[in-house]
């Protein structure tokens, strides 16, 4: 299996994932976790509504993040990295 690439937005363990704003809405940050063996992910976030507040943290299923930022794409938010590259990290970096 070959690592997931994703440059300097990842650590290893944590996913740098840059929604553009639209339709009314900030431009947020998550630091995605990698997903648990349970399927949840831990998500550490911020706004441009105040990008030097203390993150909100949630812990959610990977799935629905996916579905969140399969419709931030189709709502044509910017993302910093394709739909592939989350999906695969939201599964656990397998190809």
């Amino acid at each position: 299996m070959t690592p997931l690439d994703l440059h300097d937005a990842s650590s290893g363990d944590t996913l740098q994932l840059l929604v553009g704003g639209g339709q009314g809405e900030p431009e947020m940050l998550l630091l995605v976790e990698r997903p648990t063996a349970r399927g949840v992910v831990r998500i550490r976030s911020w706004t441009s509504e105040d990008w030097s507040a203390p993150p909100a943290t949630a812990e959610r299923p990977a799935g629905d993040l996916l579905a969140d930022v399969e419709r931030w794409a189709r709502q044509r938010r910017g993302l910093n990295h394709s739909l592939s590259a989350v999906r695969q990290w939201l599964d656990g970096g397998r190809p």
